[in-house]
């Protein structure tokens, strides 16, 4: 995971292939784009085992979003 100098957005890398960006606009809406597609607005929730996800996009462990 790569953080924007804003952390108001973010960057996943999955394989060497897919691609994810997260922007966040401050308020509570979270959007995310799959290597060049159009952004879509998601969804974020906590798991029972601290993973946070967005739509079935899901990490765990020490995630620098603060």
């Amino acid at each position: 995971m790569q953080l924007d100098g804003n952390g108001l957005g973010w960057r996943m890398r999955i394989g060497a292939q897919l691609s994810l960006q997260f922007r966040h606009d401050g308020r509570g809406r979270v959007h995310m784009r799959r290597g060049s597609e159009p952004w879509q607005p998601v969804q974020a929730r906590w798991l029972a085992d601290a993973s946070l996800c967005w739509d079935g996009v899901c990490a765990r462990g020490a995630i620098p979003l603060d």
